[in-house]
């Protein structure tokens, strides 16, 4: 406990608090004056606020300080095989129950079956069939998946002229895949959230799958195909619990009326509606005005 407490570099305060004890009880455990075994729950929190597995109490010299400094190995995990390599990861990876948190929108398996092109200069017969069963995967009735998406890459997908390849039509017909894919069906969830309500320090930029059934998740690093897993339970269910709880999770359409608003943003674009307009017409129609107010700049709300 010691060299524990020594390697956090937290406050005795903050120490004490981890454990639940006053400060008296802990300095007397680090100064060896209380002789007696560390109890079962205070061994579990230092374990689940620093990572430790259980083991460490009672790990011979070499292997407690071989924990002490670095993650368990099997907790962390890097997939640096490529692009198919990635590919054949998540289609083997991604299975039932997931939460999938999407750093732009459309998720590939949908804008895949309508424009399978952008991948021309990385493209192959293998990445073709990965791309082509994960795709099936996603969009199967009965796969059970959560799929979160800001509101403001929601509006960039279906209004930027930056960044965005997508002609009117193709626009429509993703659209129109998710809506298919998505309404009337209790095995899926689609959110749309507001990423200024709240910071949530960038995981809106990252593609992030969390399984909490499978106690894992993973998610893609800044580098092309270079993916993360990770198995620490604690980590996990932070993550899993920070967007399935309902005071916790940030500002977002409800599941309920997701479909709805793809319905309204298809009729913007067959109407050739700009953004503000689309945002006005939206307000007109549903309840949800104020949040994509808040991805437009204000001058364009003057």
């Amino acid at each position: 406990m010691q060299e524990i407490f020594k390697r956090s570099s937290l406050s005795l305060s903050k120490f004490a608090n981890i454990l639940g004890k006053d400060r008296r009880t802990v300095v007397s455990w680090l100064e060896n004056k209380d002789k007696r075994e560390l109890d079962e729950n205070s061994k579990e929190k230092i374990c689940d606020f620093f990572r430790y597995p259980f083991k460490i109490w009672n790990s011979d010299d070499a292997e407690f300080y071989s924990l002490l400094n670095g993650l368990v190995q099997e907790e962390v995990r890097i997939i640096d095989e490529g692009y198919v390599g990635g590919l054949k990861y998540i289609y083997e990876n991604e299975n039932e129950g997931s939460l999938i948190l999407h750093p732009s929108f459309p998720n590939p398996a949908y804008r895949d079956f309508i424009v399978p092109s952008v991948y021309q200069n990385i493209d192959s017969e293998e990445a073709r069939y990965y791309r082509k069963k994960r795709g099936e995967k996603m969009r199967s009735y009965s796969f059970v998946a959560s799929e979160w998406y800001s509101i403001k890459s929601l509006l960039e997908f279906c209004f930027s002229p930056i960044g965005n390849f997508y002609t009117r039509e193709q626009k429509i017909s993703i659209l129109e895949l998710m809506l298919h894919t998505f309404k009337d069906n209790l095995n899926k969830s689609l959110y749309f959230f507001d990423s200024y309500s709240l910071k949530i320090y960038g995981l809106d930029m990252f593609y992030l799958s969390i399984n909490i059934k499978e106690n894992f998740m993973f998610f893609k690093a800044p580098l092309e195909m270079l993916l993360v897993e990770i198995r620490n339970s604690s980590l996990v269910y932070k993550l899993h619990h920070h967007y399935t709880n309902a005071k916790k999770c940030p500002v977002h359409i409800d599941p309920k009326d997701a479909s709805f608003i793809l319905e309204l943003l298809i009729q913007c674009l067959k109407e050739r509606l700009d953004l503000l307009s689309a945002c006005e017409f939206i307000g007109k129609k549903s309840k949800y005005v104020d949040l994509f107010k808040k991805s437009l700049s204000l001058e364009l709300l003057s």
